[in-house]
């Protein structure tokens, strides 16, 4: 195995090379390779549980409440982007992280007060939903 990859190098070299290196002008090193990075943020998966944090969101009261909630979190971009994508949002890669959670928040939370709306189903004045 060793002597192959030594020989497919040594193929790949032109004729002046091998001369040089016959010749004592070059000489063959053997250099330690960097072992390839880990991708930043290429973690396992979520820190958070991504269906309870759905959960959580549908059922708040507000859309300031669902923002508090995420900003309580501690939520990585890399979480709110998953999360993003458990909710079928689209996000574009220069969204910031505040862009992605208002987007999560009006996905879930003012699509269903919107639609409650629309429905006649709002509080009356001083009822707590």
């Amino acid at each position: 195995m060793v002597l192959e990859q030594v020989g497919i190098f040594l193929q790949s070299l032109s004729p002046e090379q091998i001369e040089d290196l016959a010749a004592g002008r070059y000489r063959i090193s053997l250099v330690r390779t960097q072992a390839p990075r880990e991708a930043k943020g290429s973690r396992s998966g979520p820190s958070v549980d991504l269906e309870q944090l759905r959960i959580d969101l549908s059922s708040a009261e507000s859309r300031e409440a669902g923002e508090e909630h995420l900003k309580n979190k501690r939520l990585s971009r890399a979480d709110l982007q998953a999360l993003a994508r458990v909710l079928d949002i689209p996000v574009r890669k220069g969204d910031n992280m505040d862009a992605i959670r208002e987007s999560v928040v009006e996905a879930t939370i003012g699509y269903r007060l919107r639609s409650d709306a629309i429905q006649g189903n709002t509080p009356a004045e001083g009822e707590v939903k």
